[in-house]
């Protein structure tokens, strides 16, 4: 079987696991911008880490697969998710049910080395005739078949023998007296006329063309022997290759099967999880059926019994790699033992109080944070900040200061929150959002729109989204509005586009900007109040604190930034006394 540390076939594992979140009838699809935006499955830096890696904290290969499981749906459904707080409160990894990340990896390896062979029936002597495949899954014809694979090979190699033994044995039985010393005079005679008794009688007795025919006939023979022998290797090898992965995966079917009995246990009686256990207890059921089939083979040894094997061995194997029922539980278990690895780092992070239950209230009442951080600095020293958004939020201050991780901590925030029940926080009480938008990174596609023209045409989708779901819950982040065009426009934009927005009761916006007319002009609408990120010049330096307080900042950080970047002094000076 090959090592894990060797590179195995580049097929993709497709687990159809879906998670508990997928059945829930009030789901919501994230959008993959915000996905790319927030950067909760990969990153640009390829170095650094995604948010949901820091929050679910993967382990083995499988929990990397379903992390992105995490990033399609959210939910507005409390009842489900006060179930899931519940179900993540209940869990416990049974410490009887351990599976070494390594086995994992050795399980996927394994996986990818069936899957990805594409010789397999060629390599392991199955049928691979279309019309015949369906013989490959019939044990007796398979128990046949490799009987005469095995002696086929061993009367090749001692037919010649049987050819010269069993003539005394027909005279003997004919009657007639002959003694074993007049038969093998006999024999001396007729090896001296075959070509490969010849080569040891009278070689030196022939002319040169007859010489060459004896040598050639004599390396056929040789050859045929060495073919022989090699069918009998292979045979054999293939055999411990397929002990090797059918033992291995009676295994993990074994520990797969106890964790899902253990998963089960604790969410039977949650109710909104009833589907999602369906369908986790019927593939349970077929890795049952199927680790039967694999609890008839013993292990591989030399001995009569052993050979009566071979034919379910075979059919086992290749149920393995060709029965759709079989691969369809054996992905959706990948996928399962990811959601678990993912619900243990969870698990971890809430034990360490490092992540909090939310509290779900109606929508009268305003989301609220406290000590709410970045889901990134989860292990690191990080500052943490209150929200209320009983009013729209302008946030202003220097550059890093913090203004944009502010509104991305809010947003992850919240959508873990309508995922799991759980986020970076010491408390949070929330209404559920129907629709989240987010306004970051607005990229200058030059085949098609110009930087400022992008931003609008997403400024616009969200507008058309708020007035066709006017009902709805609209939460709503926005990252230096227009800074693709002049200023001026840019804040008369800004203050237009805020103004219509929040005109809306049931859209909350978290907006950052530059641009202090903007704040100045929006501060005497009772929807809007000013915030910005708190900032002290000390020595002509600045100071960032990182935390969030009421009011406008008028410090201007651009600077700052060129100095710590190391600009030639030239240019620093011009900026200072242009």
């Amino acid at each position: 079987m090959s090592n894990p540390n060797n590179k195995v076939n580049s097929i993709e594992i497709v687990t159809s696991f879906e998670l508990p979140i997928f059945y829930n009838t009030k789901k919501c699809e994230l959008n993959k911008t915000i996905v790319n935006d927030l950067e909760l499955t990969s990153t640009i830096n390829e170095k650094e880490q995604s948010i949901y890696k820091h929050i679910f904290k993967p382990s083995n290969c499988f929990g990397e697969i379903t992390l992105n499981k995490f990033a399609q749906y959210y939910t507005t459904d409390v009842s489900f998710l006060k179930d899931t707080q519940c179900m993540i409160h209940k869990y416990r990894p049974n410490k009887d049910l351990q599976f070494d990340s390594y086995d994992f990896q050795k399980i996927e390896n394994a996986w990818k080395d069936i899957k990805g062979e594409t010789g397999f029936c060629e390599k392991y002597l199955y049928i691979d005739w279309e019309f015949g495949k369906f013989l490959n899954t019939n044990p007796q014809f398979l128990q046949a078949m490799c009987m005469y694979n095995i002696i086929s090979p061993v009367l090749s190699l001692f037919l010649p023998i049987f050819i010269l033994i069993i003539p005394f044995f027909i005279i003997k039985l004919k009657g007639l007296q002959l003694t074993m010393n007049e038969y093998i005079d006999v024999l001396k005679i007729i090896i001296s006329n075959h070509a490969i008794g010849k080569m040891f009688t009278s070689f030196h007795e022939v002319d040169l063309n007859q010489k060459i025919y004896l040598i050639i006939s004599v390396a056929f023979y040789l050859f045929s022997i060495y073919q022989n022998i090699l069918i009998c290797i292979r045979f054999y090898s293939n055999m411990k290759k397929i002990h090797d992965y059918l033992f291995l995966f009676k295994k993990y079917f074994q520990h797969t099967i106890c964790c899902m009995d253990n998963y089960l246990e604790i969410t039977n009686d949650i109710e909104s999880y009833y589907t999602f256990n369906d369908e986790l207890y019927n593939n349970k059921e077929i890795l049952k059926d199927f680790k039967v089939q694999l609890d008839k083979i013993t292990p591989l040894k030399f001995s009569l019994l052993k050979t009566f094997e071979i034919g379910h061995i075979m059919k086992c194997f290749y149920d393995l790699y060709d029965n759709k029922n079989y691969n369809n539980a054996i992905n959706y278990s990948f996928g399962f033992h990811g959601y678990l690895d993912n619900l243990s780092g969870l698990k971890t992070h809430i034990t360490n109080k490092k992540i909090n239950r939310c509290k779900f209230v109606n929508k009268k009442t305003s989301s609220i944070f406290e000590k709410a951080y970045y889901p990134n600095l989860i292990n690191l020293e990080h500052v943490k900040n209150n929200c209320s958004l009983h009013t729209n939020m302008i946030i202003s201050g220097p550059n890093a200061s913090g203004k944009t991780t502010f509104l991305k901590t809010i947003l992850i925030n919240t959508i873990l929150s309508q995922q799991v029940g759980y986020g970076c926080y010491k408390k949070a009480k929330i209404t559920p959002y129907d629709f989240l938008h987010c306004y970051l990174n607005i990229p200058d596609t030059s085949g098609r729109d110009s930087l400022f023209q992008a931003e609008a045409r997403r400024c616009k989708d969200i507008i058309d989204c708020v007035n066709n779901n006017i009902d709805k819950r609209h939460l709503c982040i926005f990252d230096e509005l227009y800074s693709g065009t002049n200023p001026e426009e840019a804040s008369i934009s800004a203050i237009a586009f805020m103004e219509y927005l929040t005109e809306t009761k049931n859209v909350s916006c978290l907006l950052t900007t530059h641009y202090i007319n903007v704040c100045k002009s929006l501060q005497k609408n009772t929807r809007i109040t000013n915030y910005n990120m708190k900032t002290i010049v000390e020595n002509n330096k600045l100071i960032y604190h990182y935390s969030i307080q009421e009011g406008i900042s008028e410090i201007k950080g651009g600077l700052q930034v060129l100095t710590d970047m190391n600009y030639p002094l030239e240019i620093i000076n011009k900026t200072v006394n242009p």
